[in-house]
């Protein structure tokens, strides 16, 4: 066997026979005539030291070992045709990646419908996407790992990078209704606040690192997962700020309620939203659709399918 002198039209001709179902179809769909079919699949299977193809009956049929490696040759033809076509887009400029950090407090159903039309419009770039709070969005953007940034937590931009402004999502102060705080009625005192356990995302990265953003009660639990923040909340382990589009439904069925507070109005407050990147970071086609998207976002509701109602 010397499978390093196999070759990539050979394997084309291996998938077209098994597909055509005979060496004179698969012949008039590669335009060629049907002995150079026959030699390229004689010369594949010489070299693979096994028969691909049972020629006794009428039309060739596909032997065990023939079946089992037509799976293989149809994955090596499909990386193939991805290189191509991704080293075609970067030949014209376009990106291989694009590395998205993105807050915890970003919409989801958002965030999906903007990855969902940046897939239709440029299938051959992958996608790096880290959900993180507070510095670290800002932090990647900075240290590069990062093309684009959207900032919600970071109450400050850093100077040195550039923003647009989003429409802001709107954050509510929430506890478990077996909590203690729920049975206050109107706004709670700040010293009962004090004294009551906060949830709070704690901070990952450096440049915000042992700095504390609307942290108003002295014993704390902090943790970098938003989804964990939402189940102790339901639990009852304490209070927090949430996005309202996170426990909408649970307002609405009773398992959370809203908390007022100086610091929480009832009705909740607004946290501006923004997209951050680099300055001196060339915008090639795919980092400049995201620039562009999240520019023209009216809101952070997800955009209705073209066509539906």
């Amino acid at each position: 066997m010397n499978i390093e002198r196999l070759s990539l039209d050979q394997l084309r001709v291996f998938v077209q026979v098994a597909d055509s179902g005979s060496f004179l179809a698969a012949a008039r769909k590669l335009a060629r005539a049907q002995s150079a079919v026959s030699y390229a699949i004689a010369s594949l299977e010489e070299q693979l030291g096994l028969l691909l193809f049972d020629r006794s009956g009428y039309r060739p049929q596909l032997t065990a070992p023939g079946e089992a490696l037509l799976a293989d040759a149809r994955q090596v033809l499909d990386h193939v045709d991805s290189l191509q076509v991704r080293a075609s887009s970067y030949a014209r400029g376009q990106e291989l990646e694009m590395a998205l950090a993105v807050d915890v407090f970003f919409p989801l159903d958002c965030l999906v419908d903007l990855l969902q039309r940046f897939r239709a419009a440029f299938p051959a770039v992958t996608v790096r996407l880290e959900v993180e709070a507070l510095g670290a969005v800002a932090e990647r953007v900075i240290d590069g790992r990062a093309m684009l940034g959207i900032l919600g937590t970071l109450p400050t931009t850093p100077p040195n990078l550039m923003r647009i402004t989003l429409p802001s999502v709107r954050l509510v102060a929430v506890v478990a209704p077996h909590h203690p705080l729920a049975k206050v009625k109107g706004r709670i005192a700040e010293k009962m606040l004090l004294q009551q356990t906060q949830l709070v995302l704690s901070d990952r990265s450096e440049l915000t690192a042992r700095q504390d953003f609307s942290v108003h009660s002295r014993l704390t639990w902090r943790m970098s997962d938003l989804g964990t923040k939402h189940a102790l909340l339901r639990a009852g382990m304490g209070w927090g700020n949430m996005p309202l589009h996170v426990v909408k439904e649970d307002l609405a069925a009773g398992r959370l309620v809203s908390i007022s507070t100086i610091h929480h109005p009832p009705q909740g407050a607004e946290l501006p939203i923004q997209c951050v990147y680099k300055p001196d970071h060339r915008a090639g086609p795919a980092l400049s659709w995201w620039l562009d998207a999240l520019a023209n976002l009216g809101s952070l509701e997800a955009q209705p399918a073209a066509g539906s109602a």
